[in-house]
């Protein structure tokens, strides 16, 4: 009876902890996104290391507030995920804003001006799921995302 009865429990946490996959997965792309570009801003001697370097430091809370929701589900609300995703979409807007300058390349000197389209094509991929993370922080914040509704259905169930 105790076994079924932990395994309902951890299937409920699971249900609830659901609703912060995407998020999960997403940061955790950024965040060796930037791990990448700042090993090799710092290989290079560039002295913008200090912007990826920002991005990763904002990063690590946002991971350590997503993995307290496993444990806790009281409150939903993800402040230091909300900041680092606002961080994260002003950069890529401002380095957007870059390529139309010859300060893009001081951003990314170890890509030769041939590659810059493409690196503008990612940076807009990013705006773009930095954007669409905020809303689906936004929904979560208010219950209105669709593992909330999965999760609620089941607790009825019970």
């Amino acid at each position: 009876m105790a076994k079924a009865e932990s395994k309902k429990e951890f299937k409920e946490k699971s249900l609830y902890y659901n609703r912060y996959f995407s998020l999960r997965y997403l940061t955790a792309g950024y965040f060796f996104v930037n791990f990448w570009w700042l090993i090799v801003l710092a290989m290079g001697g560039s002295e913008v290391v200090l912007l990826p370097l920002a991005l990763l430091l904002l990063c690590i809370p946002a991971i350590w507030e997503q993995k307290k929701k496993f444990d806790q589900r009281e409150g939903n609300e993800l402040p230091q995920t909300k900041h680092y995703y606002l961080f994260q979409v002003v950069i890529n807007i401002l380095l957007g804003i870059c390529y139309f300058t010859s300060a893009f390349s001081f951003f990314y000197p170890f890509v030769d001006s041939a590659a810059f389209s493409f690196l503008f094509m990612l940076l807009l991929l990013g705006l773009a799921i930095g954007i669409w993370s905020l809303h689906h922080i936004s929904q979560i914040e208010r219950n209105e995302d669709k593992f909330f509704r999965r999760y609620e259905a089941y607790a009825r169930q019970k």
